[in-house]
């Protein structure tokens, strides 16, 4: 059964990807302030998601540059998720020791929370990944990490190793770049480790989500443009997709789809749900 995108009345809360749905680069797309407006004035629960590795308050300022009045409370992002995970399954009743390949919002978010690592020697919980731009993923800072993942930390334990989102590579405005599951993978196969993901498409992520909002994944409905890391990750854990042709994703790659791999509704753009 198809859905009915034009009235959001069946659904608890609507979930909107931000890169590729709502926005590309610098730039809004088509009907995208429109409908985030339009979700504000009907007082309608939604929040806007990413796989970025920086924090919401970043992405608002980014996002009223375009024209869209939004908090950050509606925006959950995949740094946010890496830092929730960390605080609530690392440190055992003390503050997490953390080892950062991330970025400077990530550090926001965390900073006074948990305890920074800075050297080899030190224990260590977890060894957070970002992307490989980050000011902190220098080349220094990549073999302390390793070397760190490779020994002992703490009560002889070994550091785990945290990839804030699977995504092999991410759009800049200077082409294709390593993204933080291409940064993760690299340090899981130099240092024989075994990673947690923390971003889309992961139950984990989906479900904090819909935690603070306070809905069941089943009543929500997710717009994005990301086969993998939008649709599928939504409908593993029962929500509702519909999918744009704004960002990765083309009419043509929807042939190759079986049932359970198709989205519930597609459309050009946003102007569709005006």
């Amino acid at each position: 059964m198809s859905i009915d995108f034009r009235n959001f009345d069946a659904y608890a809360a609507v979930l909107l990807d931000l890169d590729g749905t709502v926005y590309h680069e610098e730039e809004a797309l088509p009907g995208a302030v429109e409908l985030i407006h339009r979700l504000i004035d009907q007082g309608r629960k939604f929040a806007c998601l990413t796989n970025s590795t920086s924090s919401p308050r970043r992405l608002v300022a980014r996002l009223h540059r375009m024209g869209v009045r939004i908090d950050a409370d509606r925006i959950y992002t995949a740094g946010a998720a890496a830092a929730d995970y960390i605080l609530e399954h690392f440190g055992q009743g003390t503050s997490p020791r953390v080892y950062s390949l991330g970025t400077d919002g990530f550090h926001e978010l965390l900073n006074g929370k948990v305890t920074w690592v800075e050297h080899a020697g030190e224990p260590c919980d977890v060894v957070v990944c970002g992307t490989m731009t980050s000011v902190y993923a220098t080349e220094e800072r990549l073999r302390t990490a390793l070397t760190i993942l490779r020994s002992n930390a703490g009560a002889g334990q070994r550091a785990r190793l945290l990839g804030m989102c699977a995504d092999r590579v991410y759009p800049s405005p200077r082409g294709i770049e390593f993204g933080s599951g291409a940064l993760t993978q690299l340090m899981s196969y130099a240092a024989a480790v075994e990673p947690v993901f923390t971003g889309k498409p992961e139950a984990v992520f989906f479900r904090e989500l819909c935690g603070r909002l306070g809905v069941t994944p089943e009543k929500c409905l997710l717009i994005g443009d990301n086969l993998e890391s939008d649709i599928g990750g939504a409908r593993r854990v029962g929500m509702r997709t519909l999918l744009t042709l704004t960002g990765v994703t083309r009419r043509e790659d929807l042939g190759s789809l079986t049932e359970s791999q198709r989205p519930d509704g597609v459309i050009e753009d946003l102007r569709a749900l005006l």
